[in-house]
């Protein structure tokens, strides 16, 4: 998938009438970032069935685990994939299809009925390529492809964008502080 066919896509997503309560935001405030949408505590899958659903949550949480800041959990980065997904049927069914063989690559790795010490290793041995670019796993482009749209999620959401990257949107000032350098004070 190119760049320009996944912001098309997004474009599709985004003129779908859910599409509004997907990223709403409640309340408008100007001090601070906007509370998180209902939508998100009786979200249900659209795309994936419940095991796959499961094992992306629990694989986006692995790359992206929540500490000090938000993860790929608040940031509900597999909801937002699922629902990307579900929108894209009949603008990029190959899309769909690209994701349908990864959850089934993870399915056969064991992925699904693991634990999450066992998930984590599977993560560590087909992602060795990135690290260690002699080496190869056959399910390295299913990490490749939910790496990426797991950080596009997180980055686009407000977990990713505000909490974790303190974002505080296009403002400008209001007046201009002098400058304090007593050297450029001097004509």
């Amino acid at each position: 998938m190119t760049r320009r066919s996944l912001i098309h896509l997004l474009a599709y997503a985004a003129a779908l009438p859910e599409f509004g309560a997907f990223r709403a935001q409640a309340e408008h405030n100007h001090s601070q970032a906007p509370p998180e949408p209902d939508y998100w505590s009786n979200y249900q899958p659209k795309f994936f069935d419940a095991d796959d659903f499961a094992a992306l949550e629990a694989f986006t949480e692995i790359l992206i685990p929540t500490d000090e800041t938000p993860g790929a959990r608040e940031a509900h980065c597999a909801h937002f994939i699922d629902f990307v997904l579900a929108a894209s049927g009949e603008y990029a069914p190959e899309t769909q299809r690209q994701w349908r063989n990864a959850l089934a690559r993870l399915r056969d790795l064991g992925f699904h009925s693991a634990g999450n010490e066992q998930r984590a290793a599977i993560i560590e041995a087909i992602s060795l390529p990135e690290r260690d670019p002699t080496k190869t796993h056959p399910a390295f482009s299913t990490y490749q492809l939910i790496k990426r749209e797991s950080v596009f999620a997180f980055y686009t959401a407000r977990a990713g964008m505000i909490d974790a990257l303190d974002y505080r949107g296009n403002s400008y000032n209001v007046t201009f502080p002098a400058c304090t350098h007593p050297e450029h004070h001097v004509v």
